[in-house]
């Protein structure tokens, strides 16, 4: 990188890291919240426990890069490589996550008789299978675009040649039907009625898909463009302000999850060993709405 860029990047840096901090502290409370609840056990908390954990994974490879605040901290692409092979694999796993709490939900929503009689450890198992193939493909470009040679050891770092365009397009892809899911879904039980159990399902697939889907994909989106509008000795500080956007989105999930579900609440609350308030119930439904409407809205919230 020339003078001009390593100024940016020392600049953004430390905006970046921060956002990566918060958002490690946050998904790490999400997480344990999911272990320690045993009212969270449905499909989609489960989930929503997995999607934590790889959040936390991506987030580690932002505090890899603090030397660039004191040199210019160029390092072998092998070594680099294998630091940040945990954080791409975070970040691959997070969005193929994404995408599959948003089939589980649309599967709860839309066919909730059928949904009942799933088996939920083979409806997990074949999420987390698509999880590992889309790591499996990251791993591919990782190996078969691998180049030596000196770099700045960044998040897409690892990614030589065409295959950052590759993984970056694939995840755009990923992103899209799972906006194109949520907004559908949305739509259709929209449709249905507007009873208050579903006012919180539309409150939920807005947020989550404002705040995750929305983030991932403008990042992904800047990225690319870099590649094409961006000369590389000054792509590295623009990847920083890229990834800005998907950290800012992870950082703030466990808060989206705590303001939209009493459930998260309360086991956040116990969690931190917080008071938990009686009157804070996602059961608090009028007696217009059904028994199965709220073993509904339980299982998906």
């Amino acid at each position: 990188m020339d003078a001009f860029a390593w100024k940016i990047a020392r600049s953004v840096y430390p905006v970046l890291a921060s956002v990566a901090v918060v958002g490690l502290c946050l998904n790490s409370i999400l997480l344990l919240a999911t272990i320690c609840s045993k009212n969270l056990r449905s499909a989609t908390n489960i989930l929503i426990g997995f999607c934590a954990f790889f959040d936390i994974m991506h987030e580690t490879g932002y505090l890899i890069q603090f030397p660039i605040l004191f040199s210019d901290y160029y390092i072998d692409s092998f070594y680099c490589s294998i630091m940040q092979f945990l954080p791409a694999m975070g970040r691959a796993a997070g969005a193929v996550c994404v995408l599959c709490t948003g089939i589980d939900r649309t599967l709860c929503l839309l066919v909730s008789i059928a949904y009942k009689k799933m088996n939920k450890t083979y409806l997990l198992l074949c999420h987390l299978l698509s999880i590992g193939l889309f790591c499996g493909w990251t791993v591919y470009l990782m190996v078969a675009y691998w180049a030596s040679k000196k770099q700045i050891c960044s998040m897409p770092a690892p990614f030589h040649g065409d295959s950052l365009g590759l993984w970056s397009n694939s995840i755009t892809v990923i992103n899209i039907f799972s906006a194109l899911l949520y907004f559908v879904t949305w739509q259709v039980v929209k449709s249905r009625g507007v009873s208050l159990y579903q006012k919180k399902i539309f409150k939920s697939i807005a947020v989550v898909m404002t705040v995750e889907v929305t983030g991932w994909f403008i990042s992904s989106m800047l990225i690319n463009l870099s590649k094409v509008y961006v000369v590389p000795e000054r792509r590295p500080p623009f990847h920083y302000v890229a990834c800005l956007f998907v950290n800012s989105g992870i950082a703030v999930k466990t808060l989206v999850y705590y303001w939209i579900s009493s459930e998260y609440r309360r086991a956040i609350r116990n969690l931190l060993g917080l008071p938990v308030s009686n009157s804070i119930s996602d059961s608090a439904i009028d007696e217009s709405t059904n028994v199965s409407d709220i073993t509904v809205l339980k299982s998906i919230i």
